[in-house]
Protein backbone atom coordinates (compact mmCIF):
# COMPACT_ATOMS: atom_id res chain seq x y z
CA UNK A 1 0.00 0.00 0.00
CA UNK A 2 1.25 3.44 -1.16
CA UNK A 3 1.86 6.05 1.60
CA UNK A 4 2.26 10.02 1.11
CA UNK A 5 2.74 12.87 3.53
CA UNK A 6 1.84 16.35 3.54
CA UNK A 7 4.27 18.98 5.57
CA UNK A 8 2.96 21.48 7.09
CA UNK A 9 5.45 23.26 9.39
CA UNK A 10 3.23 26.06 10.35
CA UNK A 11 0.74 25.31 13.46
CA UNK A 12 -1.76 28.45 11.77
CA UNK A 13 -4.78 26.80 9.39
CA UNK A 14 -4.80 28.49 5.79
CA UNK A 15 -5.43 27.44 2.48
CA UNK A 16 -2.54 25.10 2.24
CA UNK A 17 -3.74 22.97 5.20
CA UNK A 18 -6.93 23.05 3.32
CA UNK A 19 -5.27 21.73 -0.09
CA UNK A 20 -3.66 18.80 1.60
CA UNK A 21 -6.76 18.00 3.60
CA UNK A 22 -8.66 17.77 0.50
CA UNK A 23 -6.03 15.81 -1.50
CA UNK A 24 -5.54 13.32 1.22
CA UNK A 25 -9.21 12.28 1.54
CA UNK A 26 -9.10 11.98 -2.00
CA UNK A 27 -6.19 9.63 -2.13
CA UNK A 28 -7.28 7.62 1.13
CA UNK A 29 -10.46 6.97 -0.51
CA UNK A 30 -8.28 5.22 -3.40
CA UNK A 31 -6.59 3.19 -0.16
CA UNK A 32 -3.51 4.86 0.01
CA UNK A 33 -2.35 6.18 3.08
CA UNK A 34 -2.27 9.45 3.94
CA UNK A 35 -0.68 11.65 6.89
CA UNK A 36 0.32 15.44 7.71
CA UNK A 37 3.29 16.00 9.36
CA UNK A 38 2.69 19.65 11.62
CA UNK A 39 2.83 21.17 15.00
CA UNK A 40 1.19 18.81 17.69
CA UNK A 41 -1.66 20.46 19.17
CA UNK A 42 -2.03 22.86 16.43
CA UNK A 43 -5.04 24.22 14.60
CA UNK A 44 -3.99 22.22 11.62
CA UNK A 45 -3.08 18.71 13.81
CA UNK A 46 -7.37 19.30 15.19
CA UNK A 47 -8.66 19.98 11.80
CA UNK A 48 -6.92 17.13 10.16
CA UNK A 49 -8.18 14.49 11.78
CA UNK A 50 -9.30 12.76 9.29
CA UNK A 51 -5.78 11.86 8.10
CA UNK A 52 -2.87 10.30 10.94
CA UNK A 53 -1.52 13.58 11.87
CA UNK A 54 2.46 13.14 12.37
CA UNK A 55 3.55 15.91 14.96
CA UNK A 56 6.92 17.55 14.32
CA UNK A 57 8.21 21.38 14.86
CA UNK A 58 10.93 23.38 13.02
CA UNK A 59 13.91 24.28 15.88
CA UNK A 60 16.92 25.10 14.11
CA UNK A 61 18.45 24.92 11.01
CA UNK A 62 17.08 23.22 7.47
CA UNK A 63 20.24 20.62 8.10
CA UNK A 64 19.61 19.95 11.65
CA UNK A 65 15.22 19.58 11.34
CA UNK A 66 15.85 18.13 7.79
CA UNK A 67 17.98 15.16 10.43
CA UNK A 68 15.08 14.82 12.66
CA UNK A 69 12.44 14.90 10.17
CA UNK A 70 14.02 11.83 8.36
CA UNK A 71 13.32 9.76 11.68
CA UNK A 72 9.68 10.07 11.56
CA UNK A 73 10.03 9.33 7.50
CA UNK A 74 11.76 6.29 8.22
CA UNK A 75 9.07 5.37 11.16
CA UNK A 76 5.94 6.57 8.77
CA UNK A 77 7.79 4.54 5.79
CA UNK A 78 6.17 7.11 3.68
CA UNK A 79 6.78 6.96 -0.66
CA UNK A 80 5.99 11.01 -0.59
CA UNK A 81 6.81 14.01 0.91
CA UNK A 82 4.66 16.55 -0.49
CA UNK A 83 6.03 20.35 0.10
CA UNK A 84 5.33 24.13 -1.12
CA UNK A 85 7.84 26.77 -0.71
CA UNK A 86 11.53 26.55 -1.07
CA UNK A 87 12.78 26.26 2.33
CA UNK A 88 10.11 23.33 3.04
CA UNK A 89 11.73 21.43 -0.23
CA UNK A 90 15.07 21.48 1.05
CA UNK A 91 14.25 20.21 4.39
CA UNK A 92 12.17 18.05 2.94
CA UNK A 93 14.40 17.12 0.32
CA UNK A 94 17.33 16.30 3.05
CA UNK A 95 15.21 14.41 5.39
CA UNK A 96 14.19 12.08 2.47
CA UNK A 97 17.58 11.39 1.29
CA UNK A 98 18.92 10.94 5.29
CA UNK A 99 15.90 8.65 5.47
CA UNK A 100 16.98 6.10 2.34
CA UNK A 101 13.64 6.33 0.75
CA UNK A 102 10.53 8.13 -1.25
CA UNK A 103 10.38 11.31 -3.39
CA UNK A 104 9.42 14.80 -2.87
CA UNK A 105 6.56 16.49 -4.41
CA UNK A 106 6.26 19.96 -4.17
CA UNK A 107 3.40 21.81 -4.73
CA UNK A 108 3.81 25.29 -7.41
CA UNK A 109 1.71 28.54 -6.01
CA UNK A 110 -1.17 28.52 -8.42
CA UNK A 111 -1.11 31.02 -11.27
CA UNK A 112 2.93 31.96 -10.70
CA UNK A 113 5.94 30.93 -12.41
CA UNK A 114 9.16 31.91 -10.27
CA UNK A 115 12.89 31.64 -10.93
CA UNK A 116 14.39 28.63 -9.70
CA UNK A 117 16.76 29.56 -6.66
CA UNK A 118 19.72 27.86 -5.23
CA UNK A 119 17.91 26.47 -2.52
CA UNK A 120 15.65 24.53 -5.35
CA UNK A 121 18.32 23.07 -7.59
CA UNK A 122 20.12 21.97 -4.43
CA UNK A 123 16.68 20.25 -3.08
CA UNK A 124 16.22 18.51 -6.55
CA UNK A 125 20.03 16.86 -6.52
CA UNK A 126 19.32 15.83 -3.09
CA UNK A 127 15.83 13.98 -3.64
CA UNK A 128 13.92 12.86 -6.49
CA UNK A 129 11.40 15.51 -7.10
CA UNK A 130 8.42 16.36 -8.98
CA UNK A 131 6.63 19.48 -9.29
CA UNK A 132 2.88 19.58 -8.61
CA UNK A 133 1.27 22.74 -11.30
CA UNK A 134 -2.69 23.67 -10.61
CA UNK A 135 -2.91 23.91 -14.31
CA UNK A 136 -0.73 23.06 -17.73
CA UNK A 137 -0.32 26.52 -18.01
CA UNK A 138 1.36 26.89 -14.99
CA UNK A 139 3.36 23.74 -15.55
CA UNK A 140 4.29 25.30 -19.63
CA UNK A 141 5.18 28.52 -17.87
CA UNK A 142 7.87 26.89 -15.15
CA UNK A 143 11.44 27.28 -15.61
CA UNK A 144 13.11 24.30 -17.17
CA UNK A 145 14.86 22.06 -14.35
CA UNK A 146 17.39 19.03 -15.81
CA UNK A 147 16.84 17.26 -12.76
CA UNK A 148 13.85 17.26 -12.46
CA UNK A 149 12.01 13.88 -12.35
CA UNK A 150 8.50 15.58 -13.91
CA UNK A 151 6.20 17.44 -13.52
CA UNK A 152 2.39 16.60 -12.75
CA UNK A 153 -1.42 18.84 -12.98
CA UNK A 154 -2.89 18.33 -9.66
CA UNK A 155 -6.36 21.12 -9.87
CA UNK A 156 -7.72 22.40 -7.00
CA UNK A 157 -10.79 20.22 -6.24
CA UNK A 158 -13.01 20.08 -3.41
CA UNK A 159 -15.22 17.22 -2.25
CA UNK A 160 -18.99 19.05 -2.70
CA UNK A 161 -20.69 16.54 -0.80
CA UNK A 162 -19.21 17.74 2.41
CA UNK A 163 -21.67 20.64 2.45
CA UNK A 164 -24.85 18.99 1.67
CA UNK A 165 -25.81 19.28 5.33
CA UNK A 166 -24.00 22.95 6.13
CA UNK A 167 -26.40 25.77 7.69
CA UNK A 168 -25.87 28.92 6.83
CA UNK A 169 -24.50 30.83 9.75
CA UNK A 170 -27.33 34.23 11.47
CA UNK A 171 -27.05 37.44 9.37
CA UNK A 172 -29.50 40.19 9.97
CA UNK A 173 -32.50 40.64 9.21
CA UNK A 174 -33.73 43.07 5.79
CA UNK A 175 -29.90 43.35 4.43
CA UNK A 176 -28.01 41.46 1.78
CA UNK A 177 -24.84 40.07 2.83
CA UNK A 178 -21.66 39.92 1.10
CA UNK A 179 -18.65 37.66 2.02
CA UNK A 180 -15.79 39.12 0.80
CA UNK A 181 -12.50 36.60 0.58
CA UNK A 182 -9.59 38.14 0.68
CA UNK A 183 -5.32 37.18 1.08
CA UNK A 184 -1.98 39.22 1.52
CA UNK A 185 -1.50 40.03 -1.78
CA UNK A 186 -5.00 41.71 -2.78
CA UNK A 187 -4.83 45.07 -1.08
CA UNK A 188 -5.56 46.87 -4.34
CA UNK A 189 -8.64 44.54 -5.46
CA UNK A 190 -9.98 44.17 -1.62
CA UNK A 191 -9.91 47.80 -1.40
CA UNK A 192 -11.66 48.66 -4.82
CA UNK A 193 -14.22 45.86 -3.49
CA UNK A 194 -14.77 48.06 -0.81
CA UNK A 195 -15.48 51.44 -2.69
CA UNK A 196 -18.07 49.43 -4.13
CA UNK A 197 -19.70 48.33 -1.52
CA UNK A 198 -19.49 51.70 -0.23
CA UNK A 199 -21.09 52.88 -3.59
CA UNK A 200 -24.20 50.34 -3.13
CA UNK A 201 -24.82 51.50 0.71
CA UNK A 202 -24.95 55.64 -0.51
CA UNK A 203 -27.71 54.08 -2.79
CA UNK A 204 -29.65 52.74 -0.33
CA UNK A 205 -28.77 49.21 -0.60
CA UNK A 206 -28.57 47.38 2.99
CA UNK A 207 -25.29 45.49 2.81
CA UNK A 208 -24.09 43.75 5.67
CA UNK A 209 -19.56 42.56 4.71
CA UNK A 210 -17.81 39.92 5.90
CA UNK A 211 -14.14 39.90 5.41
CA UNK A 212 -13.16 36.47 5.36
CA UNK A 213 -9.29 35.71 4.66
CA UNK A 214 -5.74 37.26 6.14
CA UNK A 215 -5.61 40.97 4.13
CA UNK A 216 -2.85 42.16 3.70
CA UNK A 217 -2.56 44.91 6.86
CA UNK A 218 -5.91 44.64 8.93
CA UNK A 219 -5.09 47.83 10.55
CA UNK A 220 -5.56 49.73 6.54
CA UNK A 221 -8.40 48.04 5.94
CA UNK A 222 -10.36 48.40 9.15
CA UNK A 223 -9.09 52.37 8.39
CA UNK A 224 -10.16 52.67 5.03
CA UNK A 225 -13.54 50.70 5.52
CA UNK A 226 -14.30 53.35 7.94
CA UNK A 227 -13.63 56.48 6.21
CA UNK A 228 -15.93 54.40 3.26
CA UNK A 229 -18.68 54.50 6.52
CA UNK A 230 -18.38 51.05 6.64
CA UNK A 231 -17.59 50.50 10.18
CA UNK A 232 -19.85 49.35 11.36
CA UNK A 233 -21.32 47.38 8.72
CA UNK A 234 -18.18 45.28 8.39
CA UNK A 235 -16.97 42.31 10.19
CA UNK A 236 -13.34 40.77 9.95
CA UNK A 237 -13.47 37.11 10.36
CA UNK A 238 -9.73 35.82 9.51
CA UNK A 239 -9.02 32.46 8.51
CA UNK A 240 -11.86 29.96 10.27
CA UNK A 241 -10.83 26.41 10.01
CA UNK A 242 -14.59 26.21 8.59
CA UNK A 243 -15.87 29.27 6.64
CA UNK A 244 -18.60 26.85 5.05
CA UNK A 245 -21.38 28.30 7.19
CA UNK A 246 -20.52 31.67 6.55
CA UNK A 247 -20.32 31.28 3.11
CA UNK A 248 -23.55 29.42 2.70
CA UNK A 249 -25.49 32.15 4.72
CA UNK A 250 -24.13 34.79 2.04
CA UNK A 251 -25.85 36.66 -0.38
CA UNK A 252 -22.84 36.95 -2.68
CA UNK A 253 -19.42 35.53 -2.36
CA UNK A 254 -16.71 38.30 -3.54
CA UNK A 255 -13.45 36.61 -4.29
CA UNK A 256 -10.79 39.30 -4.61
CA UNK A 257 -7.89 36.77 -3.41
CA UNK A 258 -5.46 35.28 -5.92
CA UNK A 259 -3.90 31.63 -6.06
CA UNK A 260 -5.28 28.64 -4.05
CA UNK A 261 -7.17 31.12 -1.54
CA UNK A 262 -9.23 32.47 -4.37
CA UNK A 263 -9.75 28.92 -5.93
CA UNK A 264 -10.73 27.29 -3.48
CA UNK A 265 -12.82 29.98 -1.94
CA UNK A 266 -14.40 30.49 -5.59
CA UNK A 267 -15.37 26.11 -5.66
CA UNK A 268 -16.35 26.43 -1.82
CA UNK A 269 -19.38 29.25 -2.70
CA UNK A 270 -19.94 27.58 -6.24
CA UNK A 271 -20.43 23.69 -4.19
CA UNK A 272 -22.45 25.60 -1.36
CA UNK A 273 -24.80 26.93 -4.08
CA UNK A 274 -24.16 30.94 -3.49
CA UNK A 275 -23.74 32.91 -6.45
CA UNK A 276 -19.59 33.81 -6.82
CA UNK A 277 -18.06 37.35 -7.90
CA UNK A 278 -14.52 37.07 -9.01
CA UNK A 279 -11.79 39.26 -9.51
CA UNK A 280 -10.83 39.09 -13.53
CA UNK A 281 -6.59 38.31 -13.70
CA UNK A 282 -7.03 36.01 -10.47
CA UNK A 283 -6.77 31.98 -10.28
CA UNK A 284 -10.25 32.04 -9.07
CA UNK A 285 -11.62 33.42 -13.07
CA UNK A 286 -10.08 29.99 -14.00
CA UNK A 287 -13.25 27.97 -12.52
CA UNK A 288 -16.14 30.57 -13.26
CA UNK A 289 -17.69 31.03 -16.57
CA UNK A 290 -18.91 34.24 -17.13
CA UNK A 291 -23.20 34.42 -16.80
CA UNK A 292 -23.14 30.49 -16.12
CA UNK A 293 -21.64 29.42 -13.60
CA UNK A 294 -20.50 33.13 -11.77
CA UNK A 295 -19.41 36.60 -12.30
CA UNK A 296 -16.37 38.17 -13.33
CA UNK A 297 -16.08 42.11 -12.11
CA UNK A 298 -13.09 44.38 -13.30
CA UNK A 299 -10.34 44.65 -10.74
CA UNK A 300 -10.36 48.59 -10.68
CA UNK A 301 -13.70 49.66 -11.54
CA UNK A 302 -15.34 50.31 -8.68
CA UNK A 303 -18.81 51.41 -10.00
CA UNK A 304 -19.04 49.35 -12.58
CA UNK A 305 -18.57 46.10 -9.98
CA UNK A 306 -21.23 47.97 -7.88
CA UNK A 307 -23.47 48.32 -11.11
CA UNK A 308 -22.96 44.25 -11.78
CA UNK A 309 -24.04 43.27 -8.58
CA UNK A 310 -26.85 45.34 -7.90
CA UNK A 311 -27.90 44.11 -11.32
CA UNK A 312 -27.17 40.90 -10.25
CA UNK A 313 -29.26 40.45 -6.58
CA UNK A 314 -31.95 42.17 -8.27
CA UNK A 315 -32.63 39.35 -11.03
CA UNK A 316 -33.88 35.64 -9.10
CA UNK A 317 -33.72 34.03 -12.48
CA UNK A 318 -30.03 34.74 -13.35
CA UNK A 319 -28.97 33.90 -9.69
CA UNK A 320 -30.95 30.63 -9.61
CA UNK A 321 -29.32 29.65 -13.29
CA UNK A 322 -25.52 30.56 -11.97
CA UNK A 323 -26.11 28.79 -8.92
CA UNK A 324 -27.57 25.44 -10.53
CA UNK A 325 -25.05 26.03 -13.03
CA UNK A 326 -22.08 26.28 -10.66
CA UNK A 327 -23.16 23.20 -8.72
CA UNK A 328 -23.39 20.84 -11.37
CA UNK A 329 -20.05 21.99 -12.81
CA UNK A 330 -18.75 21.17 -9.09
CA UNK A 331 -20.53 17.90 -9.56
CA UNK A 332 -19.08 16.84 -13.11
CA UNK A 333 -15.95 18.47 -13.53
CA UNK A 334 -13.88 19.73 -10.09
CA UNK A 335 -14.18 15.90 -8.81
CA UNK A 336 -11.25 14.86 -7.02
CA UNK A 337 -10.80 12.14 -9.76
CA UNK A 338 -8.17 13.61 -11.68
CA UNK A 339 -5.88 14.34 -8.63
CA UNK A 340 -6.08 11.76 -7.17
CA UNK A 341 -5.44 9.60 -10.14
CA UNK A 342 -2.38 12.10 -11.08
CA UNK A 343 -0.84 11.91 -7.71
CA UNK A 344 -1.20 8.33 -7.63
CA UNK A 345 0.87 7.64 -10.46
CA UNK A 346 3.40 9.63 -9.81
CA UNK A 347 3.87 7.37 -6.06
CA UNK A 348 4.43 4.17 -8.76
CA UNK A 349 6.60 5.94 -10.79
CA UNK A 350 8.48 7.19 -7.40
CA UNK A 351 8.55 3.22 -6.77
CA UNK A 352 9.51 2.01 -9.83
CA UNK A 353 12.55 4.43 -9.94
CA UNK A 354 13.47 3.01 -6.55
CA UNK A 355 13.46 -0.39 -7.63
CA UNK A 356 15.78 0.54 -10.56
CA UNK A 357 18.40 1.99 -8.49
Amino acid sequence: MSRIAFFHPSPDWDVLARVYLEMGKALAARGITAAIICPPASAVASACAALDVLPFERRGSWFADGIRLSLTLREYGGDALMVAGEDEHLLAAWAVRRSGRGAVLRRVRAGSARDLTIKTRLAVRLAPTWFVHSSSADAKASAPLRALRGRLVADLAIDPMQFERIAGAPTPIGTKTIVLVTDPGAARATAAALRSIAAMRQRGHPIHTLLVGAPHDVNEVRVHATSLGLGDAIVFIGEPVNRAPLLAAADLVWVVADHEDGGIAALDAMALGVPVLVTRGTVAERYVQQGETGMVAEQDDALASAALITLLLANPTLLTRITEGAQADMRLRRSHSAVADAIAAVLQDAAVARAAA
